[in-house]
């Protein structure tokens, strides 16, 4: 029996983070992990699907010139190569995470699966290894809804999908969540045709309804057929196409496919014997407390097995803090409450916070927001890049919600993020110099529209103004 200070159960970032930390504080460190070191950040997830977006966008570009003024004569793009260019983007990156670096570092990778056989023993290949304290990042996978037929035909999700070896030409999405939009996206773009089919009225149901409708229209604009109110009621395939039943308000439709690709639920990897560990859990996670502890208080879970919040800057967070609460004598607990999030579709569209529609029905008339649109500023012009907005919502002078449609939405959101974390009053952004000509006039302008209000409500300038208006100054 091989004995450690911490095991590590999960390769992904939160568990490759954990393990860093864990390490810089001396302790004696394991990672578990029964496939490639990364997770699915790496290999299934943020990395292959933001490479692949980015060869959609070089085609649609190159495929639309003419709105920069330039002509180019008739030529066809080989889309042949993109899906192995996504391939070698993941491999690229997995080189920096192999197990060897981690062993050179001293950490130990044990390639396996892991079963708990005790409160502080887990079994690898027949292996049984020691630990005083554990740490879950085992993560989550696709699960496909009920759906009849559903396991009789040959759909993809994340998991598979970026092995596909060329772009196929139609495809049926069912789920308009940040995965479903972001494959319609560069799916549509390389092109195929999609029908994007969601359960809902819109798209994005978390996100601001405003924005989201308005990027449903650019998605259905670029060619993309949407299907809302859709329920999934049957699947069938002959040879190599698919056909969904749906129900849309109550009238039957068939649609049909080359591929069908689920972005719906997702189903947390607690397959791990633990009960043995006297773990709490149920299919959708591991139960845990505000230090990130389970009911068992010497192991620890983080990331999508646990957290609600399924993004790799969260699992990576809660990783620093639950390495911090396990090597340090005092514990701390994570702030959710600034949690900014970005999904990467025709136009980016990033988020943090209350949207505007919640914070009303929490505050009623002491909610304020502002907004000021890209085609409103000279860099929107410069780029052709005019469709988009922002909107922040301000409460007692500070951001409670942000949203941001556009251009670098991604990018922009951090410095609202950083006035929201910090308690900044939101005028204060409007007191900086900005670049000219940047997108973050959007920031400026928005956060002067607000300094400038709170102006006329000042007491003292009312008093002034009144004064002048009665001597007839």
């Amino acid at each position: 029996m091989i004995e450690y200070d911490v095991i590590i159960i999960g390769g992904g970032p939160a568990g490759l983070v954990a393990s860093k930390v864990l390490l810089a504080f001396g302790k004696k460190v394991a990672i578990i992990e029964k496939n490639l070191l990364g997770g699915d950040c790496t290999h299934t997830g943020c990395i292959p699907s933001k490479a692949l977006l980015k060869s959609a966008q070089a085609y649609y570009e190159s495929k639309n010139l003419d709105k920069y003024g330039l002509k180019a004569k008739e030529f066809d793009i080989d889309t042949s190569n993109v899906m192995q260019y996504v391939r070698d983007i993941v491999s690229e990156v997995y080189s920096h995470e192999t197990p060897e670096i981690f062993r050179k570092d001293g950490i130990d990778i044990i390639e396996g699966y892991a079963k708990f056989i005790a409160k502080d023993k887990v079994e690898v290949n027949q292996k049984i290894y020691k630990a005083n304290k554990f740490i879950i990042a085992t993560g989550s996978r696709a699960k496909a809804p009920q759906i009849e037929g559903i396991d009789e035909v040959k759909y993809l999700c994340n998991e598979n999908i970026f092995l596909l070896l060329k772009i196929p030409k139609s495809m049926i999405i069912i789920g308009a969540g940040a995965i479903g939009v972001e494959m319609a996206t560069a799916f549509n773009r390389l092109g195929c045709k999609i029908t994007l089919v969601s359960n809902f009225k819109s798209i994005l149901k978390q996100n601001d309804e405003e924005l989201s409708e308005i990027l449903l229209n650019q998605l259905i604009a670029e060619g993309i057929i949407f299907l809302n109110n859709a329920i999934s009621k049957k699947v069938s395939q002959t040879n190599n196409i698919i056909s969904l039943h749906l129900e849309i308000n109550k009238q039957n439709k068939i649609i049909k496919a080359e591929k069908l690709f689920l972005a719906t639920t997702r189903a947390a990897n607690v397959e791990l014997s633990l009960e043995k560990a006297n773990v709490v859990y149920d299919k959708k996670s591991i139960q845990v407390n505000k230090y990130l502890q389970t009911s068992n208080k010497n192991i620890y879970a983080i990331g999508d097995v646990s957290t609600k919040y399924k993004f790799t800057h969260i699992a990576e967070q809660e990783a620093i803090l639950a390495a911090s609460n396990i090597a340090l004598p005092f514990k701390k607990t994570i702030d959710y409450t600034n949690i900014a999030w970005c999904v990467y579709a025709v136009i980016e569209f990033a988020q943090i916070g209350i949207i505007h529609n919640d914070a009303v029905k929490q505050y009623g008339n002491k909610v304020e927001q502002y907004s000021f649109e890209y085609k409103n500023i000279d860099r929107g012009y410069t780029d052709n890049s005019k469709i988009g907005k922002i909107k922040v919502i301000i409460l007692k002078n500070k951001i409670i919600g942000a949203s941001i449609l556009g251009s670098r939405a991604g990018e922009l959101i951090h410095q609202l993020q950083l006035a929201k974390t910090f308690g900044i009053s939101f005028d204060k952004l409007s007191q900086m110099i900005y670049i000219y000509p940047t997108y973050a006039e959007l920031i400026k302008q928005t956060s002067k529209q607000f300094y400038i209000k709170k102006l006329y409500d000042n007491k003292i300038i009312k008093f002034i103004k009144f004064f002048k208006s009665m001597s007839g100054k």
